[in-house]
């Protein structure tokens, strides 16, 4: 008996050091306080309530598998509410209607004690509707970054729909994208933001491939213009325009020498003339 007394109070004591990393909610904390609930619930796999919605209660006929995985989404419901009301402070535990759901506990809590800061949600908001895909980047970042901004915005109790989202997205894309937008606007079927982004993101590979290609095409073409030998009756006709042209430069040199020749005996010959008179 007394050992295991000495057991209890150890689990109680490891259980107690457990719940001390949440930080307990005080009305002005609701982030920080739920940061730290989930993780801690989390890590000990009692969150099952919180993912999963109330289960039927098992029957005469129901099976073994049915009966065990109730009895462990009752287990995870009973320890969510435990530990919420023991995190937090005891004036917000009295004004939370009483339920024996934790799910329905927990968002009770969440929408009266989430702080929203005005200028932080216009701040997002912003970003989402202003933010354009500038290349640099691959677009599935892109759409991952539109996505976070939308949301930080929902979390902000400004409720955008999903295909607001995506149409932001398609509307932030360039001219390049212009065929997926028209897909998509031309099918009555709702493309999910899963199909889309997978859509988006293989015409962005195809864009690059083509642009791979017109570049190589393009630098093979230079490359064999530089290695293409020079035709022979273009090489004669340039060997044919040199010697043309140094032919005709001497015979341009002779002409000027005999004019200057003949300049000098005329002139020669008037001296003469003259020096005879006197």
């Amino acid at each position: 008996m007394a050992f295991h007394g000495i057991n209890q109070a150890t689990s109680n004591l490891r259980i107690t050091l457990q719940l001390s990393v949440i930080k307990p909610l005080t009305g002005n904390n609701f982030e920080e306080w739920y940061e730290s609930f989930n993780v801690h619930i989390t890590l000990h796999n009692l969150d099952l309530a919180l993912r999963v919605d109330e289960l039927s209660k098992p029957t005469d006929v129901s099976s073994a598998d049915e009966r065990s995985f109730y009895e462990k989404w009752e287990h995870s419901n009973r320890s969510c509410l435990m530990v919420m009301k023991y995190t937090m402070d005891k004036s917000i535990k009295e004004c939370v209607p009483k339920t024996e759901m934790a799910k329905d506990f927990l968002e009770y809590v969440k929408a009266n004690y989430t702080k929203i800061d005005k200028a932080e949600m216009t701040t997002y908001l912003k970003f989402l509707t202003t933010t354009m895909y500038d290349g640099v980047c691959g677009v599935r970042d892109h759409i991952i970054k539109l996505k976070h901004y939308f949301n930080k915005a929902n979390e902000m109790k400004v409720e955008l729909s999903e295909k607001f989202l995506k149409w932001l997205i398609l509307e932030s894309l360039p001219t390049s994208f212009d065929a997926v937008k028209l897909t998509y606007n031309a099918l009555k079927e709702e493309w999910t933001l899963e199909e889309l982004m997978f859509i988006v993101v293989q015409h962005e590979a195809s864009l690059k491939k083509n642009e791979t290609y017109s570049l190589a095409f393009v630098t093979d073409e230079v490359s064999n213009m530089e290695k293409k030998p020079p035709h022979k009756n273009s090489g004669g006709s340039k060997q044919f325009k040199r010697k043309w042209n140094s032919s005709q430069g001497t015979s341009n040199a002779s002409a000027s020498s005999n004019a200057t020749k003949n300049e000098r005996f005329k002139g020669k010959c008037k001296i003469a003339s003259s020096l005879k008179i006197g």
